[in-house]
This record gives structure tokens, sequence and C-alpha cells, in this order.
């Protein structure tokens, strides 16, 4: 129970990270924010949670699969499909942020719990990353005029989840050489 509710906090925390910028700041959405991320991220962290447990020999499959229903949720819920337009490249990376973040939300409580896979060294790089990223684009953000605020805050999003990628290759590999 008490790994579950860890996996739990640490999987809102990302996803509020995120939904802030996306739900908060960009529409003012506050009460729907809090009620998105509290259930329908909380129903996508247990799923998680229960997947990691079934399938504990096989990050890479965990990683991958809720990295996909994530894309899957944007491009079919949300609007946000790569066949919407835009220059590809910008597109691509778009998508790679969605698919980190999405893979996040599930997986980097399963990083950071970990005890016998990955060392203390590579979860605190790891979440010095990230809070250093990510507090480096709420920063940014609000010293940028408000009505370019929110693309830079989604392109420091996209950069940052992006580069996220390469702790999971990290953390997979240290998995399985373990």
């Amino acid at each position: 129970m008490k790994k579950y509710v860890y996996t739990l906090l640490i999987g809102y925390i990302f996803a509020f990270v995120v939904e802030i910028i996306n739900m908060g700041i960009a529409k003012g959405l506050w009460i729907e924010m809090v009620f998105t991320v509290l259930v329908f991220y909380g129903a996508f962290i247990l799923i998680g949670y229960w997947y990691a447990n079934k399938t504990e020999n096989s990050p890479w499959k965990h990683f991958v699969i809720f990295g996909v229903i994530g894309l899957l949720f944007e491009w079919f819920i949300f609007g946000m499909s790569p066949w919407s337009g835009g220059n590809f490249i910008v597109v691509l990376l778009i998508q790679l942020g969605m698919f980190s973040h999405w893979a996040t939300v599930t997986f980097a409580p399963r990083l950071l719990l970990d005890k016998e896979h990955v060392n203390t060294s590579l979860k605190r790089r790891f979440l010095s990353f990230y809070i250093i990223g990510m507090g480096t684009v709420y920063i940014l953000g609000f010293l940028t005029p408000h009505y370019a605020r929110w693309s830079l805050m989604i392109l420091g999003n996209i950069i940052v989840y992006t580069m996220l990628l390469g702790w999971y290759i990290k953390y997979i590999n240290s998995f399985y050489k373990k």
C-alpha cells in the first residue's frame, strides 16, 4: 500500500507540473485542472502501477505502452495528432515530448522507487535535471510577456520531456544489467 501511495504522489507531481501550464496558465481552468489530474491522471497512474507490478521484469514494455496510450489520448481525445498539420520536424518533436510526458507519469515513479535496479546517484541526477529544467521553463515563462508565455512554456516542456528519454534509457539499461 505504501508503494502505491508513493507512486500516486510522484505521478501526481509530474502531472501537475505540466497541467498547471496546459490548463491553468494557458486556459485559466484551475478547478478543471485539479479535477483532471486527480481523477483522470489518478486512474492512469493506478493502471500504470498495476502494470508495473504485473510486469516487473519488463520496464521497456511499461515505458513504451504508457507513452503510446498517452499519445492515443492526445491524438483522439485532445486533437493533437501528427496529421493535424504543421512542419514535420516540429510535429515530430511535439509527439516525442507528449510521448515522454505520458510515459513519465507512470514510469518516473517506477524509476524513483526502484531500490534494486537503479542507484541513488542516477535518481538524484534525474530529479535534479527535471527540477532545473522545469524550474527554468517556469521562470522564463513568467518573465515572458503574457501573450507569448504559454508558447514558450510548451516549447520548454517539449525540450525537457524529450531530454528525459535519455534518463529512461539509462534506467532501462541499468535495470537489465543487474
